[in-house]
């Protein structure tokens, strides 16, 4: 949860730091705060009542009512699905259009400069943090790499895509998330306050892992092919009404 908070408050912070500074595009990275803070909110609201056992659900205690009334955020304000779903397109279109002018090698790096707005990295970071630093750095690069394959594979028809989008917003709000807390952390050591480094340096590390099992994910012709099942078992639940399995005893 501690980890949670530190993310999203530093995205947060980064944000508003931008249009303070009078950032002239801001959107895509107010549209992953929102869909980070609105999850990461209701992720640490649910552990707390997990760990209160029974009480948490009693009214005295207060945290029922904090969990209904943040179950809304995932969906005022743009849900996090249509959103996910714009930070994703918006990336992937910038792709596409480097690809038409001017074919692979054009597209790479293209997300990293201009499309998710993770903005420069200081090359001046606290040794502490280098490692964490060098993970946000291929993963960024890996992630480049991945999404112009996957838009020229899928060329136009990549907008049907909704697993494979979801999946690319998931690594971009990853992405954003790394450069905010290590440009936190980096921040509170240039004042000699170290308090930080061990906040920052778990969540990138946890982000790594996650990256890397998404990326593989991105890729793999098994994840694939599970993807269109589930897609093939949704259209059936369409067609069919509803929940379409029999019941094994008849009734």
């Amino acid at each position: 949860m501690n980890l949670l908070c530190y993310a999203n408050e530093s995205m947060a912070y980064m944000l508003c730091g931008n249009m303070d500074r009078g950032a002239p595009e801001y959107q895509l990275e107010a549209a992953i705060s929102k869909i980070f803070a609105s999850q990461a909110a209701w992720d640490v609201c649910d552990e707390t009542i997990q760990i209160l056992g029974g009480a948490g659900f009693m009214k005295d205690v207060g945290i029922e009512r904090w969990m209904r009334d943040l179950r809304i955020f995932r969906i005022f304000e743009g849900t996090n699905d249509i959103l996910k779903l714009f930070v994703a397109l918006n990336g992937v279109q910038d792709v596409g259009k480097m690809l038409k002018s001017g074919g692979a090698s054009a597209a790479l790096g293209v997300i990293k400069n201009s499309v998710f707005g993770i903005g420069s990295i200081k090359t001046k970071l606290h040794s502490d943090l280098s490692e964490s630093a060098e993970h946000l750095s291929g993963d960024i690069a890996k992630f480049n790499v991945a999404v112009s394959k996957a838009v020229m594979k899928h060329k136009k028809e990549i907008i049907g895509q909704q697993i494979l989008l979801n999946r690319i917003a998931d690594v971009a709000i990853l992405l954003q998330s790394m450069a905010a807390v290590l440009s936190r952390a980096n921040a509170a050591a240039d004042k000699d306050d170290l308090s930080e480094i061990g906040l920052a340096s778990a969540w990138c590390s946890d982000s790594h892992q996650k990256i890397e099992q998404l990326l593989r994910e991105m890729s793999s012709p098994n994840v694939n092919a599970t993807d269109n099942a589930i897609v093939d078992i949704g259209k059936r639940s369409l067609d069919a009404g509803g929940y379409f399995a029999g019941s094994p005893i008849g009734c």
